[in-house]
């Protein structure tokens, strides 16, 4: 059962994370898809950055100092 099955049928919020706990119920897998670039093919920690990799190539670098 996923997520939003259990969300759909009813269920009580703790029932749902205890679900979610032990493995029954299986949290929605929505990969993010940049409009111009594509799917995040690779991420990586370089000195002083987070770097994003997409399937064309683009590389987005986010300064992570100071």
């Amino acid at each position: 059962m996923t997520y939003e099955d259990a969300v759909k049928s009813g269920m009580d919020g703790i029932d749902i994370f205890m679900g979610l706990c032990s493995g029954e119920i299986e949290e929605d897998k929505k990969e993010y898809v940049h409009p111009v670039h594509g799917r995040i093919v690779e991420t990586r920690f370089d000195p002083y950055h987070d770097v994003t990799v997409y399937e064309d190539g683009h590389e987005e670098r986010y300064y992570i100092g100071d």
